[in-house]
């Protein structure tokens, strides 16, 4: 724990209002003894969860992200602690499927998991329930019992690690950079009709959480009169994507920078707006059960470092994404993914024209 001096001054102005004399002094000294007996407490604990973790010398994890953050992110864990970080990529919610259908028939390959959408909340929570999960925030982690990882991102079932916010984007052939709408109903001008690539809001929990918050924004008006400016529907988003970078409409939304970097860099001539208000896709840290994962410490310790800033920093080293130690230049009004969304599935894929 890192005692900074306006802290110091904030518990001291509590105390003692004028700063001065001999009560100041006793104010900071209790101040100081405690913030350092908590500090050694929690290095305390996380010698020991390192030890117990090398004694198991191993730790395997499900992932969403693409392979590139897992691969980075586990070798980085492995250098700092010497301990071999094995992973699976699933696309999508690939993960959730494999990990239940491994839980029902009493076995748990994966030690933790990073999942993508509210989906992954509310597993941990029927997981947590079932005895297949633990709580991340009651996991006795030294990264949040040192007061390191932000509070505001520890949800208890799962800790947040990545906001990855929505964002339009463009072909660049076929509009300017000057005539790019630059806010979600400026879409609904007529002479983009006929023009905009969706992907199924059915496909994924991540975009049926991007149209619930238009949803309860401008409302089902709204929806509707964007979907009537459909000019191709893609199963998910990738592909919608790749057909604007080939010319097949002229926007596409929403997207994330990883999506729009991956034909940028192919030549595709592409560009993107990210409106001040938008939600995002939000990226989860799920953890097995003590009593049930094969590698229990080195589970708890991997997630430790991830939510640590210095691996958070290592997890979030790509444009578009943003660590939880560095959200003061999110979008101004970015609001959290609704984990209510899935509920309105049907009525969002209705209101912008998509069948069954």
């Amino acid at each position: 724990m890192r005692l900074s001096i306006r802290t110091l001054r904030s518990a001291l102005a509590e105390l003692v209002p004028d700063r001065t004399g001999a009560a100041a002094s006793a104010a900071i000294a209790v101040i100081v003894t405690g913030a350092f007996a908590g500090s050694a407490m929690a290095q305390a604990n996380l010698d020991a969860l390192i030890k117990a973790a090398k004694a198991e010398g191993q730790v395997l994890s499900y992932w969403a992200p693409v392979e590139t953050v897992a691969k980075r992110t586990s070798d980085a864990f492995t250098a700092k602690y010497g301990i071999k970080a094995a992973f699976i990529r699933f696309p999508g919610e690939g993960s959730l499927q494999r990990f239940a259908s491994e839980a029902e028939s009493g076995t748990y390959a994966a030690d933790l998991m990073f999942l993508s959408g509210t989906s992954s909340f509310r597993f941990a929570q029927e997981g947590i329930n079932k005895g297949w999960m633990d709580p991340v925030g009651g996991a006795n982690l030294p990264v949040v019992a040192s007061g390191e990882f932000p509070a505001k991102f520890n949800r208890g079932a799962t800790a947040l690690l990545q906001l990855l916010p929505w964002q339009m984007t463009f072909n660049t052939d076929k509009i300017r950079p000057a005539d790019f709408p630059k806010d979600w109903p400026d879409l609904l001008n007529p002479k983009w009709k006929g023009q905009i690539l969706f992907a199924n809001p059915r496909c994924c929990t991540v975009y049926q959480e991007f149209f619930k918050m238009m949803l309860d924004k401008y409302g089902e008006k709204f929806l509707s009169d964007l979907g009537a400016q459909t000019g191709r529907q893609y199963p998910s988003g990738v592909p919608a994507v790749q057909g604007l970078a080939a010319g097949e409409g002229w926007i596409t939304l929403p997207t994330v920078v990883p999506q729009v970097q991956a034909v940028r860099a192919k030549g595709a001539p592409v560009d993107s707006v990210m409106p001040a208000f938008t939600t995002g896709i939000e990226l989860h840290l799920l953890l097995t059960a003590r009593g049930k994962a094969k590698n229990p410490n080195a589970a708890r310790l991997f997630a430790n470092y991830v939510m640590s800033q210095e691996g958070n920093k290592v997890l979030n080293d790509d444009p578009g994404g943003f660590s939880m130690y560095d959200t003061a230049r999110l979008p101004a009004q970015y609001v959290p993914a609704d984990t209510e969304a899935t509920k309105q599935n049907d009525r969002i894929a209705k209101l912008l024209g998509f069948p069954k």
